[in-house]
């Protein structure tokens, strides 16, 4: 994800930080508020798992499991084909809120579920990884109708082929009545579309944003946003209400594939982000090695499994472990170079961060499943996404800063090195490379300080040069928008007017502005002007020019001084 702190400086249209703090704080409790909770009709039910080599899911019974065991740990039976019984009281549904059947989404190849009714009678539900998406709901949960019968609900018997059985055989297994199943899928629904929203405008504003600044960071973190979305697109479920055909197993590779470019983008932002040097090079290349491990496992993942798929996502979980494990290293470094940010990065990155460790944790069978396990990630990364909004506020008002900083320090360097150091004009270096090139008809004045030298001997160089700033400053007050004022050396000044302009500042105005000038020691100064009109495209143009005006001048210093002669006939302008 943007940033509105340095917007409201920069950018008076964008937003406030306060208008963004009060959308991100709406925003987060919106989806806490669209969390869904469990049903309160809610039956979970505990599964008891016996390994089934060889099931045949067209026979009424099948091979007998070799044993059921009903403890927690599902995993230890290793990959194949199971049964598994669930043992519950009796359900008679209602006929107006019939019950469904709800279990998590976990790779296998094809099930059937025998629903098993009070009188004896069996109906039965297959589903293959194919046809998945017919049942299955936001979340990746599926949702099975219970068929309806007279006879009270007695047992649910599930025969699968080809499970991986990573982290269980069946898991988050539930009966509960449709209506609240339907009121949870739009939980759900609304709660993955705000993510979705908040996700394209954090993005869209970013991209807004990097088309003014150009910072690289801002680039990564929308990639990091899109990987996050992509994973949630696939993740949830949501995936298969557009590609139907699409096989769920398919679908948690493609799980594997896009956490894991989440991981790679978000480490990239990470080291990014800080400020330069907080983050040792030989750690950032530790992060960049871990990130680019962590996916390559994951397409290994989504390109050999179920080939040795228990040591693929081994391998997958132990880089992500890994990954995590450097934020420990990252806070050490934030704190120990005193990053202005580390706090911020501290909140924004916590919530992920935990969620990210429990599905570690859950990958090695340390904790077991639970639906936020799945989908509490939303929230984390909703959170992770929000924070991160404002860390980026602060990070581009820094870079504001400093950028305005260094501009103000480059035009400070550049108006000392194009300026007369005494008087503030342009120096004649910096005022040639703005003449040379313009084409409209310009009038050049030449001024020179009549008598400058005797001033100098009876009131002290000090005070001369305050002479010297005084007829600048007469220039600079005088001349109007377009000209150039510039000393070209000693007394000698030049004033360079476009001709459209002429009438604005005339020769008798110059005269008259430096005489009633206030200057040191109480003297009177007066000064001789010449002036011309031409061109000053081409440096002959500009030579053409000094030399009519400076012949003025002249005209003007032997006609007594304290006057203005002009080129073309050099008839003497009396001094008003």
């Amino acid at each position: 994800m943007l940033n509105p702190i340095f917007a409201s400086r920069c950018y008076p249209g964008m937003m406030t930080a306060s208008r963004l703090w009060g959308i991100l704080l709406a925003s987060l409790l919106a989806v806490l508020a669209l969390a869904p909770v469990q049903a309160s009709a809610e039956t979970v039910l505990a599964p008891c798992v016996g390994a089934a080599p060889g099931t045949d899911l067209h026979s009424p019974y099948g091979p007998a499991a070799t044993s059921f065991v009903c403890d927690a740990d599902q995993s230890r039976h290793g990959s194949g084909d199971f049964k598994v019984d669930f043992l519950f009281d009796p359900v008679v549904p209602s006929p107006d809120d019939p019950t469904v059947f709800r279990m998590a989404s976990v790779w296998q190849d094809t099930a059937q579920i025998r629903f098993r009714y009070a009188d004896g009678a069996e109906r039965r539900v297959d589903f293959t990884s194919q046809n998945a998406s017919r049942w299955l709901q936001f979340g990746a949960i599926y949702q099975f109708p219970v068929p309806r019968h007279d006879a009270a609900l007695t047992g649910i018997e599930i025969s699968t082929q080809g499970t991986a059985n990573l982290r269980g055989v069946v898991l988050g297994a539930a009966l509960m009545p449709r209506s609240s199943g339907e009121a949870m899928n739009r939980r759900l629904i609304a709660m993955y579309a705000g993510f979705l929203g908040l996700s394209l405008a954090l993005i869209v504003y970013n991209l807004a944003l990097w088309g003014a600044l150009r910072h690289r960071f801002q680039l990564i973190y929308c990639a990091m946003v899109a990987a996050i979305t992509a994973y949630m697109f696939t993740s949830s479920g949501a995936i298969m209400l557009t590609l139907p055909d699409l096989a769920n197993n398919d679908r948690l590779r493609m799980n594997y594939v896009l956490l894991g470019l989440t991981g790679l983008t978000a480490m990239w932002f990470v080291r990014s982000f800080f400020e330069s040097g907080v983050l040792p090079r030989w750690f950032q290349r530790v992060l960049d090695g871990l990130s680019v491990i962590a996916l390559v496992s994951a397409m290994a993942f989504a390109a050999f499994a179920p080939a040795g798929i228990r040591t693929l996502d081994r391998i997958y979980f132990s880089t992500l472990g890994l990954i995590l494990l450097m934020i420990i290293p990252i806070l050490y470094f934030a704190w120990h170079n005193n990053s202005r940010f580390r706090w911020m990065f501290f909140l924004a990155w916590s919530a992920p961060i935990l969620t990210s460790l429990a599905r570690v944790l859950h990958g090695f069978g340390f904790i077991p499943y639970s639906f936020w396990l799945d989908n509490g990630n939303l929230i984390a990364l909703a959170v992770e996404a929000l924070f991160s909004s404002v860390l980026i506020t602060q990070r581009l008002r820094d870079l504001s800063s400093e950028r305005d900083l260094a501009r103000a320090g480059e035009k400070s360097a550049m108006r000392l090195a194009n300026s007369d150091p005494l008087t503030g004009l342009l120096n004649r270096r910096a005022f040639l490379d703005l003449v040379i090139g313009r084409t409209e008809p310009h009038r050049l004045f030449l001024l020179d300080i009549d008598r400058f030298k005797q001033i100098n001997d009876r009131i002290g160089h000090d005070a001369g040069d305050q002479v010297l700033r005084e007829v600048a400053q007469a220039l600079q007050d005088l001349r109007p928008g377009g000209s150039l004022a510039v000393r070209l050396g000693g007394e000698e000044f030049a004033l360079l007017i476009p001709v459209s302009r002429q009438g604005e500042c005339t020769s008798e105005q110059i005269l008259l502005a430096v005489r009633n000038r206030a200057m040191p020691l109480g003297i009177k100064v007066t000064a001789s002007i010449g002036f011309a009109d031409g061109r000053v495209g081409t440096d002959e143009d500009w030579r053409k020019l000094y030399r009519l005006a400076d012949s003025a001048l002249n005209r003007a210093k032997a006609d007594g001084r304290d006057r203005a002669c002009r080129a073309t006939d050099f008839a003497k302008i009396a001094a008003a």
